[in-house]
């Protein structure tokens, strides 16, 4: 793209981001409708698919939109359709909001793209902000209900009652409807509800995790991980909303790192470790390369947001780069018994706790 900073906003969003969120979907849409995970022709398809789209992205301007549009659009819609198909079968009804989700961010692609190709740098900055509510929407929507019963689970298996997790689900609805506004809000370009609903979201989302006990996770790097990337997300909003009304105390646009960065890229790193992270006892535990990718990124999110405050801008900016690199090259020295052989069942979670 002629303005790299929309090539750097696309692949993240549309790249990065919704390769994990396929992957996400994929391991958990075998527990929603009683079926054996995708394998095959279908997983190399959509594989093919993605990396197609990036490759297409990489020579952006020399490619015309008749086939920039549909090259990108395939993986989604593809996957859409997969779900749609395979949710319809199992008569899991309430599950194809995920559907309606996905053929939503290619909508969003596909508007992207065509704003960049007019060369509307602007509107396609100002579309990151829908981008950025959509994903925290689905942040508080799945995190909000998987990190507590992660940790009520390890709570269960190990015998560490010493604090009671609190799930507080009208405090997460309180989330989810405050950022719902804020969506709309930003539609319709409403001045001072935006703000104010990303506040409210803010505080009701950082209250429900308050109910987490996190800090007895500390004797669980895998669990802690999450833990931590999630507290980006209320941090990030606020950081949104208060830039939104104070545009002079601090960039914008680098306010969103504690959400793509911190958030977004952490709780990634942090869900999908666990499928490199199964021991011969049936539990889970974080090997060290996971640990060092969880901490490499924590401090490449800080560096970030801290770099436009500094007179060395340029220096941390590059540690922020340098960091995010080891962090991922990290995660898939965990990932390797995964990605050359076949990965233990079930992906996602450990031993269950016996039951009492």
């Amino acid at each position: 793209m002629s303005a790299p900073v929309l090539w750097h906003i696309h692949e993240l969003f549309f790249g990065f981001a919704t390769a994990a969120v396929g992957g996400y979907l994929l391991t958990a849409m075998p527990n929603w409708i009683g079926k054996p995970p995708e394998r095959g022709l279908v997983l190399k398809g959509l594989l093919c698919a993605w990396i197609a789209a990036r490759l297409v992205m990489a020579a952006f301007d020399t490619m015309p939109l008749a086939v920039v549009l549909p090259v990108n659009a395939a993986y989604l819609v593809v996957l859409a359709g997969l779900m749609a198909i395979r949710l319809k079968r199992a008569k899991a009804y309430p599950k194809l909001g995920f559907v309606a989700a996905i053929l939503m961010l290619a909508t969003l692609d596909a508007t992207f793209l065509i704003l960049a190709k007019s060369g509307d740098v602007a509107a396609c900055i100002a579309l990151t902000q829908l981008l950025l509510l959509g994903f925290a929407l689905l942040l508080t929507f799945v995190g909000a209900r998987m990190i507590p019963a992660f940790t009520q689970s390890w709570q269960q298996i190990t015998g560490r009652y010493d604090l009671a997790v609190h799930l507080r689900p009208r405090a997460r609805v309180c989330a989810l409807l405050a950022l719902l506004v804020a969506v709309v809000a930003t539609v319709l370009s409403l001045p001072w509800l935006g703000p104010l609903a990303l506040l409210i979201a803010s505080f009701c989302t950082l209250f429900t995790a308050t109910g987490w006990r996190s800090i007895i996770t500390r004797h669980n790097p895998l669990l802690a991980g999450l833990h931590v990337a999630y507290l980006w997300l209320p941090l990030g909003l606020a950081a949104l909303a208060l830039t939104d009304l104070f545009p002079a105390i601090y960039p914008a646009g680098a306010t969103k790192h504690a959400l793509t960065i911190g958030a977004i890229s952490g709780l990634i790193l942090a869900v999908a470790g666990r499928a490199g992270s199964h021991t011969p006892s049936g539990q889970l535990k974080a090997p060290k390369p996971l640990i060092l990718a969880m901490i490499c990124l924590w401090l490449a999110t800080t560096l970030r947001l801290i770099a436009p405050l500094s007179s060395s801008e340029t220096t941390l900016l590059n540690g922020a780069a340098l960091l995010w690199i080891t962090a991922w090259s990290a995660f898939l020295i965990t990932l390797r018994p995964s990605l050359i052989g076949a990965p233990v069942r079930p992906v996602l979670s450990g031993k269950k706790a016996p039951k009492t």
